[in-house]
């Protein structure tokens, strides 16, 4: 065999006896053949492709995890934001409560700072007494009965339920304007229980004739009268726009007919009246004398009263036979004390 000798990795040389021919093998690297760069390119592509997918599902990992904790994040300080807003709200309510408790108690300081103290045995003694005047009152009067619109007391007042004297009202400057004011602590309590006697027994409606219908006060005056003695206030009043006739000599006269055609006009604006009577001190019968077109007769309906005492208990029983429909004589004074009216 011929020796050879390994001079570097592109050539091999051989060395040969002398007198041979020298032979040089080229061992120079070429390009690699086709097959040999397909078995390399398989061998190193899968592991790389392996690198990437590992890679691309890392990444997406981290990018899920930092949106879902970005997430919560934002979700807490919400919550955080929304609990300090309703903690600032409760402390607000609960400051504005305490202030205006306190305005309270300041007020009421100003106002009852300098009374007693409560003390519960007056204060009980009190209740029990509110509660016998109540049981009183129960059994005071007995219940009325239902209105009956069909039946209705005209009702004078001066000279019926109080006196015929000078008051019955006082005035006061209120604003630059006399105001009345009603003054009710004449009123004849047996006139007021002679008065209930007759709405107990008829039901009658009372319709106020009086010239204390002319102002509110002085109404409202007469409606608490009869609340005190448990009646049911005035339904209405008697028409307060007529006039007198001038033409009538005697002024008492002339009053007295402007009376009848109040009552006459009245009565025709209600037909569902049918029984009435008159209660007062004036003899209405005076009326009939001198009667104007339309005006009622009013001697067979008239109970006249004395000035001075008022209506009485006999008296009511003769307007309660009359809004009965009973026919009575005239119930009227033989002997009246004349008082002159320039009103």
């Amino acid at each position: 065999p011929t020796p050879c000798l390994l001079l570097r990795p592109s050539a091999l040389w051989c060395s040969v006896m002398p007198g041979d021919e020298p032979e040089v093998v080229s061992t120079v690297e070429g390009p690699p053949s086709a097959a040999t760069s397909s078995n390399s390119s398989k061998k190193n592509a899968d592991p790389m492709q392996t690198l990437k997918a590992r890679a691309a599902a890392t990444a997406a990992e981290k990018e899920r995890f930092a949106k879902e904790r970005a997430e919560r994040v934002k979700a807490g300080i919400e919550e955080a934001r929304r609990k300090r807003k309703a903690q600032e709200r409760a402390q607000a309510e609960e400051a504005a409560a305490k202030k205006g408790k306190s305005e309270v108690d300041d007020l009421f300081e100003s106002l009852y700072g300098g009374l007693p103290a409560p003390d519960p045995t007056k204060d009980s003694l009190q209740a029990q007494k509110v509660k016998e005047q109540e049981r009183w009152r129960s059994h005071r009067f007995p219940a009325l009965p239902a209105e009956d619109p069909a039946k209705v007391i005209f009702l004078d007042i001066d000279g019926v339920l109080r006196p015929l004297t000078a008051g019955g009202f006082r005035s006061m400057m209120v604003d630059g304007e006399w105001a009345l004011r009603a003054e009710t602590a004449d009123f004849i309590s047996g006139a007021l229980l002679a008065l209930r006697h007759i709405v107990e027994n008829t039901g009658a409606i009372i319709v106020l004739s009086s010239e204390w219908r002319r102002d509110l006060p002085m109404r409202e005056g007469v409606d608490k009268a009869l609340e005190e003695y448990e009646m049911r206030p005035c339904a209405t009043w008697t028409p307060t726009d007529l006039q007198r006739d001038m033409g009538t000599e005697n002024p008492f006269k002339a009053f007295t007919e402007r009376r009848a055609r109040e009552i006459s006009t009245w009565l025709s604006n209600n037909p569902q009246v049918k029984q009435w009577v008159v209660i007062d001190d004036i003899n209405m019968a005076d009326a009939d004398l001198d009667r104007k077109p339309g005006t009622l007769l009013m001697a067979p309906r008239i109970v006249q009263t004395h000035r001075k005492i008022g209506l009485t208990m006999d008296q009511a029983k003769a307007a309660i036979r009359l809004l009965r429909g009973e026919k009575l004589p005239p119930q009227i004074l033989p002997v009246q004390p004349y008082v002159e009216l320039t009103g």
